[in-house]
Formats: structure tokens, C-alpha cells, sequence
């Protein structure tokens, strides 16, 4: 009889877009039989609390309690060999421990935010992540903090792409507004975002994103705001339309890279981007992307891009090129290799 395939519980979101579903596809292209344990869904529950933020906070104590009792439960049905969480603020010390023990395997999480920023959700976040085998978090800034304040089994590892959502060939989208714009902009709206965009003013500017539609940057016709948040293979459909694509980092994630760093140039596109040492450590400056280390520098860097189409398209096929090796099945064989160890089935076939 041959042995059956490597398992993993995938406990997070899944919606277009999510850590949760790009890891949940890489570890299937794997060979791992994969279940998710849906975060959104415990929140909804049915859809019953899907449409009140307000009633969710309110409940929070007794759906975080309940829904750590569900993935447990699932932990010890399924028997995995390997647990992945992302984020998942839901999960207490004492919920960590519990999943360990039902599902007799390592329990790791990806932690896709900073542990010291706004959006934890948890005030003891540092002694929750303290519970698990492995802790993954993609900035070297953060990873010695953790490591500092006792989070000993925290390692780097860097955000990436998937090629299902993000590559060179695809639909392009057409914007509501009638047009495709030449720089593309995609993310909620911050004070520090809305400087940046602003000093693009007079140039084809298309944004997307929360909080844009009241923004200075759309009263003032400095950009075409499209209210839309979009995700995933819309996002990408939106890059491969412009010839440029701007990322602006959130003050959270420097000094490092974000999400955006990697899907961007598999689209092809070039990636003008604020500058960090972690972005041009992946992306060469001029050759792989475009940077700029304030908005005068973003709008000068977006003026040579749209007047030099051979720049523009050296730029952006070396921006795809360099982004080739870091898909998220490749972040999830270095789990594997790290966590569970090398004994266990990297790909399909393997050692079987």
C-alpha cells in the first residue's frame, strides 16, 4: 500500500487575494492534501454577522473562543502534518498548545503584518507567537526584534507571488471610467500615500483602493479614483493595462518590502517603488524596478518611465525576470524543509 500524502490545515483567510489561499494552492501543487479552516467564515458564521463589523467586536471573546474550539476540532479529525496559520488572531497560548496536541504535528505561522503595528487585534501577541514551533515574518528589521523579545523561533521569510493570479499573460481590465490609465496605483488610502500620489498630478494616474473616493488626491482630479478594493487576479488585470505601477509602503512595513513588491513585475509592468535596501536587495534598481526615496523623486522617476518606452520595457521584463523564483510554492517548500523536515514529500512522487 502506498503511503498516503503529506497533509496540512491551512488556518486563514481565502478570499481573492489572501496569504491563506496563495498558500493553500502551493502546498496542493505540492502534492499535500490540503484543508482550510476558513477565518471568514468563523467570523460570518453563515453570513449571519457578515455585514456588521460592529456586532463582530462586540462577540469577539465568543467567536475567537469558538472558532479556536472548531480548528482544534478539525486539527483532530484530520490529523495533519503540518499546521500553517495565517495571522490568525482567533488563536490564544493556550490554542496553539491545544492544536499541537490534537494534530500531533508542528504548528507555524506566517505572519503577514508587524507584530508591533496597528493591526495585531491582540494585545499579547508577542507571548502567542512565543507558542509556536515556527514563526515566519518577512521583515529582518522585525526578525531580530522578536528574537529580542523572546519569539526564539521566529525566521525570515520574505513575501512572494502566484503565478495563478499575478503573471505577464491575462485579461487587462477596463476601469469603469472608460480608459486604461498609464500609471496604476493600488491600496488603501493613507496620509503618507496621498502625498506621494499627489505630486503625480498632471500625469494618467488610475487609483484603487479604500478611502480614496473623499481623498484630496480625487476632489482635486490629481487621479482617477476607482472606489473598488481589488485583489488578486483583478489586481493583476489592472497592472498588465498600465505601463506603470506605483507602490507606496505602509510605515509597518519598512524598512522592508509588502505584498505588492511581488506581484507586481510577473505582470510585466514596471514596478516604480518606494526605495528600501530589502526591495533593491530583490529588485534591481533601473534594471528590475524604478525607485524613488520621496514624492519629488516618484514623479521624476514616473516622467522617465512614460517618455522612454525602451526604459519602460527593459525595466519591466527584468522586473518579471527577477521575480521568477519567488512564488509562494517555493516559500512553501522552505516550510516543509524547515519544519517538518526534509524526510517529508517536497513534491509530488517524492519518496513515495
Amino acid at each position: 500500500m502506498s503511503p498516503r500524502s503529506p497533509r496540512v490545515l491551512i488556518i486563514g483567510e481565502f478570499g481573492a487575494g489572501a496569504l491563506g489561499l496563495y498558500y493553500a494552492r502551493a502546498f496542493a501543487a505540492l502534492g499535500w492534501a490540503t484543508t482550510r479552516y476558513d477565518m471568514w467564515a468563523g467570523y460570518a458564521r453563515g453570513g449571519v454577522l457578515a455585514g456588521s463589523r460592529v456586532l463582530r467586536r462586540l462577540l469577539r471573546p465568543a467567536l475567537w473562543a469558538l472558532m479556536a474550539r472548531e480548528a482544534i476540532a478539525l486539527a483532530g479529525r484530520e490529523a495533519p502534518d503540518l499546521v500553517l496559520a495565517t495571522k490568525a488572531p482567533f488563536l490564544g497560548r493556550g490554542a496553539v498548545r491545544a492544536l499541537r496536541r490534537a494534530a500531533g504535528a508542528p504548528v507555524a505561522m506566517v505572519y503577514p503584518d508587524s507584530p508591533y503595528g496597528a493591526y495585531t487585534m491582540r494585545a499579547d501577541v508577542l507571548a502567542v507567537l512565543a507558542e509556536f514551533d515556527r514563526v515566519y515574518i518577512w521583515s529582518r528589521r522585525l526578525l531580530g526584534r522578536l528574537h529580542a523579545d523572546g519569539v526564539t523561533a521566529a525566521a525570515y521569510l520574505p513575501f512572494a507571488f502566484d503565478p495563478t493570479d499575478y503573471g505577464a499573460e491575462g485579461a487587462v481590465a477596463r476601469p469603469e471610467c472608460g480608459r486604461p490609465h498609464a500609471i496604476a496605483f493600488i491600496g488603501q488610502r493613507y496620509d503618507k500615500r496621498e502625498a506621494w500620489l499627489a505630486a503625480l498630478r498632471g500625469l494618467d494616474v488610475g487609483v484603487w483602493g479604500l478611502g480614496w473616493e473623499r481623498s484630496e488626491v480625487a476632489r482635486s482630479g490629481a487621479a482617477c479614483v476607482h472606489g473598488a478594493a481589488v485583489f488578486g487576479a483583478a489586481a493583476a488585470a489592472i497592472y498588465r493595462g498600465a505601463r506603470v505601477a506605483v507602490n507606496v509602503l505602509h510605515a509597518d512595513n519598512l524598512p522592508a518590502h509588502n505584498m505588492r513588491t511581488f506581484e507586481i513585475p510577473p505582470c510585466r509592468t514596471v514596478m516604480l517603488t518606494e526605495a528600501t535596501e530589502e526591495i533593491e536587495a530583490f529588485f534591481e534598481p533601473e534594471r528590475a524596478c524604478l525607485t524613488a526615496a520621496d514624492p519629488r523623486a516618484l514623479r521624476g522617476q514616473a516622467e522617465r518611465a512614460l517618455a522612454d518606452a525602451a526604459l519602460a520595457r527593459a525595466v519591466a521584463e527584468g522586473g518579471a525576470r527577477a521575480a521568477r523564483p519567488h512564488t509562494y510554492e517555493a516559500r512553501s517548500r522552505a516550510i516543509v524543509a524547515d519544519v517538518v523536515g526534509t524526510a517529508r514529500v517536497l513534491a509530488p512522487g517524492a519518496g513515495r
